[in-house]
């Protein structure tokens, strides 16, 4: 199963108008991490592979499918939850998945039903979405994805709102589901996926400035991640633009996480980067 873009050109005009260009970019089965700054293309990308969008010139092809000729079967086998997603929140989570699922081409409920167990979504069947938490809301944003099982999902920030056990447990059923699926997810918080993620696509500026494993996104950087304690004095002397992360520490100073050619001092330590520390790595070397 394959996911290909063949010289893609797509453009939004207005006050900030904003052009995507991708020669070329192939997602198989598995979790592909879709990286980079605000406004680099994530969200645009995501739409276009959803259909939501519609290039102006090139290709989309869904396992030997493009969008010109066999649009309505590609639309049946996507999954899309857009950052932001609104519901219909007059209605009880049972009733809007129903309708989703009426939507989708099914009929009896046996899918409505089956992505309220998949989601833990049984207990809230019967209120209306106006009364759920947010974190419950989002649950029910995935769960109307997931009506029909579909062979690509697009996922932009999928964790907004949930709690912690909530994410985990979510990226867990999404790893399990995605071996034989391709799965796209646009995301600020690389290192939740640590382990899970198979490949990493960097945009930036519209375009794919990485694409490759999430092996090599770690591998290969220009500086090297160091990680040692430092009093108040010593923290000042840093480089502010070095520095990866920082926690206080017990004895009144910090433990400081910095990108280097060498460590700061001897009291640093060399570390293996993190997915997020090798994002800050290439960004800054760019």
């Amino acid at each position: 199963m394959l996911l290909e873009l063949h010289q893609i050109e797509w453009q939004r005009n207005g006050k900030t108008p904003f052009r995507l260009s991708i020669p070329r970019l192939t997602f198989r089965p598995g979790i592909t991490l879709l990286v980079g700054r605000n406004g680099a293309g994530k969200t645009s990308l995501l739409q276009l592979l959803a259909t939501a969008e519609l290039p102006l010139s090139g290709t989309i092809s869904y396992d030997g499918w493009t969008t010109s000729r066999h649009l309505p079967e590609i639309r049946s086998q996507i999954g899309f939850v857009p950052t932001g997603v609104e519901l219909y929140e007059q209605l009880t989570v049972a009733k809007l998945l129903r309708y989703m699922e009426q939507l989708k081409g099914f009929s009896g409920s046996v899918e409505a039903g089956r992505v309220l167990d998949a989601f833990q979504l049984e207990p809230y069947r019967s209120r209306k979405i106006k009364t759920l938490a947010h974190g419950i809301r989002q649950r029910i944003a995935l769960a109307q994805a997931w009506i029909g099982n579909p062979s690509y999902m697009m996922l932009d920030e999928p964790l907004n709102a949930m709690d912690a056990i909530e994410r985990l447990r979510f990226i867990r059923y999404l790893a399990a589901y995605a071996r034989d699926r391709v799965v796209i997810v646009s995301t600020h918080e690389l290192n939740e996926w640590e382990g899970w993620a198979q490949r990493i696509v960097w945009m930036d500026e519209g375009r794919t400035r990485f694409d490759s494993s999430a092996a090599d996104w770690v591998a290969s950087l220009p500086l090297r991640v160091w990680e040692g304690a430092a009093d108040a004095a010593a923290y000042r002397e840093l480089t502010p633009s070095s520095i990866i992360d920082v926690k206080p520490s017990s004895d009144d100073g910090f433990v400081v996480r910095v990108m280097a050619a060498k460590p700061p001092s001897a009291c640093f330590e060399e570390q293996l980067p993190t997915l997020e520390d090798a994002y800050f790595i290439r960004r800054r070397s760019s």
